[in-house]
């Protein structure tokens, strides 16, 4: 009852006070628990269950397992896993469904690939979950060969959910013919399936056909729509689009802090450096706080946060000694940085210290504390920015190890001097002969376009 009217502190209270506790109670509280993200919480009960020597049942486990699809919490993931392996415990759909959901979202799509395969029955679920993975993962092409698959069971009912997977898919692997098929099969789209055309739109480069496809379907009031749009001019640095979308999402949400942030980045881009202030004062003025920038990194069982130019760690002076090393290989093998005044560090990143950024603080606190070879695994909150792409894309190369960095958009696998969310694109290095070429070309871009520019970005 209590659980049911939201009231999860009553209900603990009662299941604390029972002497005694069956497998069902026990999952209902872990249920509620990481359903309203008390994921710690759950898996302690969890751990607590199994102690007073009741055996989790298969609806307990498939409770339990979102708490561990995080990078975080990956090896208490497997550890669950390995219990069920050796007690035998049968597994049936869900629980594997589960388990490949698990993988997958806690950085090893391997284990859930071979999870998947060895399927004897697989039902729509156990397809959405491993197509969603792959595009998460960079690998959208796989994604969509998988759906293929799929469509020639008979059997499986596609719904919606699988739908947007696979536009997933297509904008990671920017198959643009193949996503607008899969949208014209969904009978009633939602602004959510919506928006990811928009996306694969934009990010393949057709602004004038998203934003016809935007005014076709009434949509442009939709902040998730606009973001979509505004994401592709990111990529492609449409940078007066961009800034008329991120003035319009300011207006559709005034009090969103990362509204002004988004505008403030790209007048940051084009060293608007006044305006960027200026946009800095109003945020303050209006008391909104933007989101902090952190990235974490686990070792030893034990999780260590960063934030942007953090000296707290103990180890800072190493690992800011290990990060300049690296900066200055790259300088000498000629690799060079692409500049970029990230969204939540736009204030702080006027000279692009990329040494001081928390995803850059963590890699190289991986890289001094593993043993080598081994793979390092980085979470940060928000998006990582062009600079740490490129350095992290450099790094794996020059250390030969592979470096799995999520953001909140997907897993970058850095591997060789590649990435994943890159397909078949190969490093940036240049010659100084090739960087002298491309500076003059670029001046004389500058040259004859600067005064439209600075006309339209005036205006």
């Amino acid at each position: 009852m209590y659980i049911d009217c939201g009231c999860l502190e009553d209900a603990r209270a009662i299941f604390d006070q029972r002497p005694a506790k069956d497998v069902i109670s026990w999952t209902e509280m872990i249920r509620v628990y990481v359903k309203k993200g008390g994921f710690n919480e759950g898996l302690k009960l969890f751990r607590q269950m199994a102690a007073d020597g009741l055996k989790p049942d298969q609806l307990s486990v498939s409770s339990v397992l979102p708490a561990c699809a995080r990078v975080s919490a990956y090896k208490q993931g497997k550890e669950i896993h390995g219990y069920l392996l050796r007690n035998g415990i049968h597994m049936n759909l869900t629980v594997q469904n589960a388990l490949m959901d698990m993988y997958i979202k806690s950085g090893f799509i391997e284990s859930a690939l071979k999870i998947f395969a060895g399927l004897k029955h697989k039902d729509v679920i156990s397809y959405t979950v491993m197509i969603l993975g792959y595009s998460l993962h960079g690998q959208g092409p796989l994604g969509v060969d998988l759906f293929r698959q799929m469509e020639k069971d008979l059997s499986i009912k596609i719904d919606e959910l699988t739908y947007a997977a696979v536009l997933h898919a297509c904008v990671a692997a920017r198959m643009v013919k193949e996503g607008k098929c899969y949208f014209n099969c969904i009978k009633t789209p939602t602004v959510a399936h919506c928006a990811l055309l928009v996306a694969l739109l934009s990010h393949s480069g057709l602004f004038d056909e998203a934003r016809s496809f935007i005014s076709e379907k009434r949509i442009e009031g939709h902040a998730e729509v606009l973001r979509a749009l505004l994401d592709g001019c990111r990529i492609h640095k449409q940078l007066i689009l961009g800034k008329r979308l991120a003035e319009q999402l300011c207006d559709l949400e005034p009090l969103n802090p990362d509204n002004y942030v988004l505008l403030s980045n790209l007048y940051a881009d084009n060293e608007k450096w006044d305006t960027v202030f200026s946009l800095r004062g109003m945020i303050t003025d209006m008391g909104l706080k933007p989101k902090e920038a952190f990235s974490w990194i686990e070792f030893r069982n034990k999780i260590h946060v960063f934030g942007t130019r953090d000296a707290a760690h103990p180890r800072s002076e190493r690992l800011y000694w290990e990060l300049r090393s690296l900066m200055k290989k790259m300088e000498d093998e000629d690799i060079i940085p692409d500049l970029d005044y990230s969204l939540h560090d736009v204030y702080e990143e006027r000279e692009c210290i990329q040494i001081g950024h928390s995803e850059m603080l963590a890699i190289s606190f991986g890289l001094i504390s593993s043993q080598t070879g081994t793979t390092i695994r980085v979470t940060k909150n928000l998006r990582v920015c062009r600079n740490c792409h490129a350095s992290a894309k450099a790094i794996s190369k020059m250390v030969g190890r592979e470096i799995i960095l999520k953001d909140p958009k997907c897993f970058h696998h850095f591997k060789d001097g590649y990435c994943s969310c890159e397909s078949r694109n190969k490093l940036m290095i240049s010659t100084y002969n090739d960087r002298a070429i491309c500076k003059n070309e670029r001046d004389r871009n500058m040259k004859h376009s600067k005064t439209g520019d600075e006309e339209l970005w005036e205006k």
